[in-house]
């Protein structure tokens, strides 16, 4: 059970957040597929809209095939070792949104695309917090009453 909710929790929680913040802004009702292109927020917020569910089927592969042999690897390391991963998976997020960001570019000018990038980014990145997050809660040690009253006697 506790594998099945290392894989489906935290991408269903990740959405979760996303679409609430989606479905609840004043654009919500005024999202077309064909403004999916555009580069801006409103276009992120379409695509998010309206190709929901075939991202949702990638971030459960990724959680399956990436990230849980990943956290698994990383559960028992140093704090040390903890942050330079996270720092390697803000660095892969951020070259995965270049690539994402300069398919998007309209070569309208270099700092609508570095603004892309970055958006891009930070989107990745609130996702990977949100899933380290829902893995640490789910994987989280819990003391035992026995070992509380042992350590304080």
């Amino acid at each position: 059970m506790k594998k099945l909710l290392k894989i489906l929790l935290p991408p269903f929680i990740a959405f979760t957040v996303f679409f609430i913040a989606v479905r609840y802004s004043p654009f919500y009702f005024n999202l077309r597929p064909d403004e999916m292109g555009d580069g801006d927020l409103e276009s992120f917020m379409s695509y998010y809209r309206y190709l929901l569910p075939p991202c949702f089927v990638t971030a459960i592969l990724t959680q399956v095939l990436i990230f849980i042999p990943i956290w698994n690897r990383m559960i028992d390391k140093s704090v040390r070792a903890k942050v330079l991963t996270f720092l390697a998976i803000c660095l892969v997020s951020l070259i995965l949104s270049a690539g994402i960001a300069y398919a998007m570019w309209d070569n309208f000018s270099r700092i609508h695309l570095e603004k892309l990038c970055l958006f891009m980014t930070a989107v990745q990145i609130a996702y990977w917090v949100m899933n380290i997050g829902v893995m640490y809660f789910i994987d989280r040690r819990q003391v035992q009453p026995e070992e509380t009253e042992t350590q304080t006697s």
